[in-house]
Order: C-alpha cells, then sequence, then structure tokens
C-alpha cells in the first residue's frame, strides 16, 4: 500500500506541472485492478495523505513560503492510470523523463527499520536532478544503521540539480522544508587502508565474495563496514555521517556470466549517483564506463559498478577488475 500509495501522490504532482514529460516508475497498477478492495483501500490513503498535506499547509502558509498544494487524486481511475504511466514507462536514450522508486527497501520499511524515496529527472540518458528522502534515518551515532532512526521528525532530505551541489535538510513532520545547507565535497586523497565497503549481506545478485575478498586486500575489515539493504540508503551511507568524511565505496559485482541480462532497476540507482558525483564521488560499471540511464527499465548498457571518491576510484577499479580476472581463470 506504500509503494502504491506514494508513486500515486508523486505522479499527481509531477503530472500537473509537467504533463508532456515521461516518467518511470517501480510500480504499475496491474495489481490493483485485479483486487478492487486493496485499490479502494489505496486510494483512501492518498485522499487522507492529501487532505493532511492540505491541512499542514493553511496553518503554516504565512511563515514557510515554500510550502504549495499538492495536487489530489480526483478518483481510484485516475490514480490508476496514473500509476500506469510510471509503471509502463521505458526510459529512452533521448528525451526527458522522471524516475521514481516510492519506497525502497519495502523490506526494511516493514520494520520500521531504513527506507528510501527517490526521485530524478533524466535528460537524454543523464541524471540532472534529484530529489532522496530517507524518513527514518537518524544520524545522531554519526553513521547511516539499520537502527539509526529518526524518532521525532521524518528524517533527512538530499537534493541537486547537476553543477550546483548536493543540499541537506532535516524534514520535518509539519509538511514544510526547512533551510538546507551545502553538504561539503569530499576531501582529497584518501588513503586506501581507510576505506570501508557499504554493502548488503542479503544481497543474491551481488558476488560478495569478490567484496569481501577487496575489503580484506584494503584492510577494510570487518566486512561489510556498513549493511544495508536499501540501495539509496547504501548510497546515502557514502555521502551522510561518517561517509562525508570520503571514505566510504560501495562495488556491485553481479552474479552470473557478463552475457546475463542486468538485474539492476534504474530506479534503484538513478538520483543518487547525481547526488554523489555532486560532492566529488565517481560511479562507473566494471569496465570503466558511464552509468547509461537510458537504456531501458535495467542498466542494461553497464554491467556492474564501483562507487568511490574521485582520488581513489581507478585504484578501486583497477582491483577489482584484477579480482574478477582471477576468479574467471579459476
Amino acid at each position: 500500500m506504500a509503494d502504491f500509495g506514494a508513486q500515486a501522490l508523486i505522479m499527481a504532482s509531477l503530472h500537473e506541472i509537467f504533463p508532456r514529460d515521461n516518467y518511470v516508475g517501480e510500480e504499475d497498477a496491474g495489481t490493483l485492478r485485479k483486487d478492487e478492495a486493496l485499490a479502494a483501500t489505496v486510494f483512501e490513503l492518498v485522499r487522507e495523505t492529501s487532505y493532511d498535506f492540505a491541512k499542514h499547509e493553511s496553518v503554516n502558509a504565512d511563515e514557510y513560503r515554500a510550502v504549495i498544494s499538492l495536487p489530489g487524486v480526483m478518483s481510484q481511475a485516475d490514480m490508476l492510470d496514473l500509476l500506469d504511466l510510471a509503471g509502463r514507462g521505458t526510459p529512452r536514450s533521448t528525451g526527458r523523463y522522471w524516475v521514481m522508486d516510492p519506497v525502497d527497501g519495502t523490506a526494511t520499511f516493514l520494520k520500521g527499520q531504513q527506507y528510501a524515496i527517490s526521485l530524478a529527472l533524466i535528460d537524454n540518458g543523464k541524471e540532472e536532478l534529484s530529489v532522496v528522502c530517507y524518513p527514518n534515518l537518524s544520524l545522531d551515532d554519526g553513521v547511516v544503521s539499520e537502527t539509526g532512526v529518526d524518532t521525532t521528525g521524518c528524517g533527512v532530505m538530499l537534493s541537486t540539480i547537476r553543477g550546483e551541489g548536493t543540499d541537506y535538510r532535516k524534514l520535518s513532520t509539519e509538511y514544510y522544508l526547512g533551510p538546507a545547507r551545502k553538504l561539503d565535497r569530499f576531501s582529497a586523497p584518501v588513503s586506501l587502508a581507510d576505506l570501508r565497503l557499504v554493502d548488503c549481506l542479503a544481497s543474491k545478485s551481488s558476488r560478495l565474495d569478490i567484496a569481501e575478498g577487496l575489503a580484506r586486500q584494503l584492510g577494510a575489515l570487518p566486512f561489510p563496514g556498513i549493511d544495508l539493504w536499501s540501495s539509496h540508503v547504501r548510497y546515502g551511507a557514502l555521502m551522510l555521517g561518517e561517509g562525508q568524511e570520503g571514505k566510504h565505496i560501495m562495488i556491485r559485482v553481479p552474479v552470473g556470466a557478463r552475457s546475463d541480462p542486468s538485474r539492476a532497476y534504474i530506479w534503484d540507482h538513478a538520483g543518487s549517483q547525481l547526488l554523489y558525483t555532486e560532492m566529488g564521488g565517481k560511479v562507473t560499471d566494471l569496465e570503466g564506463r558511464e552509468i547509461n540511464f537510458g537504456a531501458g527499465r535495467t542498466l542494461a548498457a553497464n554491467w556492474g559498478l564501483v562507487a568511490a571518491p574521485e582520488s581513489v576510484h581507478g585504484e578501486i577499479l583497477s582491483l577489482v577488475r584484477e579480482m574478477i580476472a582471477k576468479d574467471s581463470s579459476q
């Protein structure tokens, strides 16, 4: 219900302002069209949230001019159509489209742990604008962790426009945006011995043995240094808390053969990569190529991933490629 409802609210806002743009989202309305009771429940939640936003807006209108109206979804049929407009959308190599993940990390969301809501504007296959929210995230202990949950607010939000740096905001339960502060770019250089790997031990699609071998070679043990389920929250750990020191890295070596279809979905990465590169990070695939967000609903034009500060990215990529070559020869 949260996945469907969040995507419907995002789409209601976007489509009203940019009716001629294209959209790509994780969810379509297929399940709801087969389950009238579930569809009605989701629609009621969407209506309640729109009403709640409007109520807070009227209270804060004088003090917080940045608050604008959240468009409502007029009918259940409209909600289903908006879901399909994104859920059946396919990225292209040209033109502009919005990519969204309404709840990234549903499994940990259900546990009351970390999850993210992401939105990116893609133009000709590249990220141009990004907003990612981490509604449960508290950085009181200086590290992003599943159990570091914000109990008084709505976590934090990162946003950027290409070339303008990464903005950080704490989010309030009062539905307004507080002032932003610019996150510093990573200081360079960092020592390989100081690096810490961010990964997910529950992953079934990534070669954790190669990632752990890299950690062992770097002396970055225990592995992973930070263990998180949500893909976007893992990117968050590269940028927030201890991550602001530029000492966290992330690699992904896909399970299976190089020729296998990609299992990396565009909405799990779009937006977060722009935020990270605006801080001085660099993201490529395992062949050193830029990530192409215009090849379809998966990252079909790329294989794997290395995310590291620019100052050490080349060295990390070389080490990972050496480990892959050795693994292939065996």
